[in-house]
């Protein structure tokens, strides 16, 4: 890289030492260090740096602000910005950020070395093209020829001088002006003839006409029509191009080309295909892109019918939509696929002349986001529909588990029917894993949190992951892993998702390892991670790491593999929203997700979650079971008449006292009444939704009115209801997720009875 005059700036000098370290050892150019906003413009001003390099800090970030803008707005030079990830989205908000021009802390090397890279090509690239459009205006201003640019609709929206003074009309009264008002032309016969161009070749004829100017002056003029594209080959326009013709001009082909090859380098290397034809559909211009983009071997398309030419042919609707559109004059547009590129392309006509103004133009990309938002509407649609289905799933489980669970218990072991029982069991877990994901798939809410132990959630999956003697597991789960808070049905959905897509890479076979660690400054622990994994190295994480020794993935879609709908597989039911869902999922944990992959050396995917480090107890005396009140009074409102059966048969073998109701209001009058009589119930189960009736959340509601002590669990099949995480909020004590296994029910009820 070559030496580049670099201004620091760092109103706080936090890490003025680091950078500047890194630049030097990159050998990337000569550094001042400028630690005030007066400092800052001084050097701008009397060093002209190429680059500078903005050290963002939260303490310093409206300072950075100001100083960005003044820079931007006085200055015009390209700023790398340096920030934590917490500053990010103010930067955004400020409008200061592109895709390439800022770098997140921590950063290594190697990624400063890229961005100052990045930021240094992009000025130049700059540069390069602001020097030539300057060099192709002043080349149109000086033209001895006059020359006159159009819109699509054929109204003026340039002049040259030349142009101005052949004509009559300034730029600024013939702006908007029609082209045929300004450039009012007739062939020798005196017939008014309408700007368009013929060519055997894509190149432009130069014709002989009478152009009568704003003050009615004829003059005998010679001009070409060309047909003008914006940078992204759209058509804009039409650009003419003439001189007056006075009978002893030689103004031949080759000088005509030479005046006008500016507007042939950029009509020739920017324009999408472009072709004119006559009412038959006889192709009379074509440029070439068109010339390509038909692959037609003897370099033209003049005489071809343009609607022949298409491969596989156009369908018979498109082909009647552009005749009509032809025989009544009127614009027409329609989208077709081509085998070819593989690409999705618009064809849109224009009535010109006698025919049409044909182009071409490339819509992969808006017919991939339309099919893409049509494909999230049927997913939101189909979202909702599972959750209302996962709802009523889960009340079905509960009691499914919850039976099974009790014959689990009082079953002997050994005894005829033992092992159908617990693998009836097993199967009906697995069933409330993959209703859970179905919940995650419908999007709901925050995750419902509780502590995990994530070497529990690997060592069960993978004994539900089906063999494959092709595809060997390594798992490296050490014993002292730190804990962390979260949702174990969103955490086990990450690690399906993440083992499954290493599966599907390796279509021959290969190995998949599953690694876990204590990470952070109380681990002892060190690794080199991808600096696309935001994490904060003063606190402590659990880091996990799938990888694969598979295909690998390219490095121009690392930053792809998150975003909704993308999705590198051919399968067709491959939906593109299983990484989506991991980031949604780590993201709403606090943690980060990030990827390290090469062609042919593999992938892996890295996780951080926020660590539960234990901290030693000074008085670890346990609460005895003993406290439990003796015969404690337990509301339950359970409209489902099997689950409240299995709920009253679960709580009076463990001794409790329990009372049913089927509908809020009726909860809160048989609670109100306890309370009143001075014995209230010790503890109330209740139901979130209650169709046609007072669910659990305006039941408590008024129970806390009278008696704001009461203890209350909420239970739903709905674990995504907001309710469900944040209990405390809508006046609960504690969660029950639908479907549970007695176990999970008795012991929440102890902890709260003690």
């Amino acid at each position: 890289m070559k030496h580049s005059r670099i201004l620091l700036i760092d109103h706080d000098g936090e890490d003025v030492e680091s950078v500047t370290h890194s630049l030097i050892n990159l050998g990337i150019g000569s550094t001042v260090v400028a630690r005030s906003e007066c400092e800052a413009l001084d050097d701008i001003k009397n060093r002209n740096p190429e680059l500078i390099i903005m050290n963002i800090t939260e303490s310093g970030l409206n300072r950075s602000l100001v100083l960005a803008r003044r820079i931007r707005s006085g200055h015009n030079k390209p700023i790398l910005y340096l920030a934590p990830n917490s500053e990010k989205s103010s930067l955004l908000e400020a409008n200061l950020l592109t895709s390439n021009n800022y770098l997140l802390k921590p950063f290594i090397g190697t990624d400063l070395r890229n961005a100052v890279k990045n930021a240094l090509t992009n000025m130049e690239s700059r540069d390069v093209k602001v020097k030539g459009q300057k060099e192709f205006l002043n080349a149109l201003k000086s033209m001895s020829d006059g020359l006159i640019s159009t819109d699509i609709v054929g109204n003026v929206t340039y002049m040259n001088p030349a142009a101005e003074s052949l004509t009559g009309w300034k730029l600024s009264e013939a702006k908007r002006m029609a082209l045929q008002d300004v450039f009012s032309v007739n062939n020798i016969s005196g017939k008014e003839f309408s700007i368009e161009f013929n060519s055997q070749k894509a190149t432009h004829s130069v014709q002989n006409f009478f152009l009568s100017n704003k003050q009615g002056e004829e003059l005998s003029i010679q001009n070409s029509a060309a047909p003008l594209k914006d940078q992204d080959g759209s058509l804009v326009g039409i650009v003419v191009v003439f001189r007056e013709f006075t009978g002893t001009d030689d103004f031949s082909e080759s000088q005509h080309d030479e005046s006008v090859a500016p507007i042939k380098q950029i009509i020739d290397g920017l324009a999408n295909p472009l072709l004119s034809v006559n009412q038959n559909w006889r192709v009379n211009f074509a440029n070439n892109s068109a010339i390509n983009f038909f692959d037609i071997k003897n370099d033209h398309l003049v005489a071809f019918n343009l609607l022949e030419l298409f491969s596989p042919p156009l369908s018979e609707e498109c082909i009647a939509n552009a005749e009509l559109a032809m025989s009544n004059r009127k614009e027409f547009r329609f989208d077709f696929f081509h085998d070819i590129e593989n690409r999705w392309y618009e064809m849109s006509g224009h009535p010109y002349g006698e025919g049409m103004l044909i182009q071409l133009t490339d819509v992969t990309i808006r017919i991939e986001k339309s099919a893409n938002e049509l494909r999230a509407e049927r997913l939101e649609s189909l979202g909702l529909m599972a959750r209302g289905f996962a709802h009523d799933f889960n009340n079905l489980l509960t009691v499914i588990l919850g039976n099974l669970s009790l014959a689990n218990v009082k079953l002997p072991k050994g005894i005829d029917g033992f092992g159908e029982v617990e693998n009836a069991l097993t199967g009906t877990i697995r069933a409330q894993n993959r209703i859970q994901q179905l919940l995650t798939f419908a999007k709901g809410g925050v995750p419902i949190k509780q502590n995990v132990d994530l070497s529990k959630i690997v060592s069960e999956l993978i004994k539900d992951i089906e063999s494959n003697d092709r595809i060997h597991f390594e798992c490296d789960l050490p014993d002292e892993l730190w804990e962390i808070e979260a949702d174990p049905g969103q955490i086990r959905r990450v690690f399906e998702n993440l083992i499954k897509n290493s599966q599907e890479a390796l279509t021959e076979g290969g190995k998949i390892c599953v690694k876990i660690r204590n990470y952070g400054q109380d681990s002892g622990y060190s690794q080199l991670l991808p600096s696309s994994l935001n994490f904060d190295p003063s606190l402590n994480y659990v880091l996990i790491e799938i990888s694969d020794d598979g295909p690998g993935i390219a490095a121009n879609e690392h930053q792809k593999i998150f975003e909704p709908f993308y999705t590198s597989k051919s399968s067709a039911n491959a939906t593109g929203i299983g990484l989506t869902v991991c980031s949604s999922i780590v993201e709403a944990h606090q943690g980060s997700i990030g990827i390290h992959s090469e062609l042919g050396a593999g992938t892996s995917v890295y996780v951080v979650f926020p660590a539960m480090v234990p901290t030693k107890e000074i008085n670890d005396t346990k609460i005895n079971d003993n406290l439990i009140l003796s015969s404690p009074d337990i509301l339950i409102l359970e409209d489902d008449v099997l689950i409240r059966q299995l709920l009253v048969a679960n709580l009076k073998k463990e001794g409790y006292s329990v009372s049913e109701t089927e509908e809020g209001s009726e909860t809160v009058s048989a609670y109100v009444s306890r309370f009143k009589s001075g014995k209230p119930y010790d503890l109330i189960i209740m139901d979130l939704s209650i169709p046609n009736g007072m669910g659990g959340v305006e039941a408590i509601e008024e129970i806390r009115r009278v008696d704001p002590n009461v203890i209350a669990i909420v239970s739903s099949g709905y674990s995504d209801d907001p309710v469900m995480s944040d209990p405390a909020s809508y006046g609960f004590n504690a969660v029950l997720p639908k479907p549970y296994k007695p176990q999970e029910l008795n012991s929440l009820v102890k902890d709260l009875l003690k």
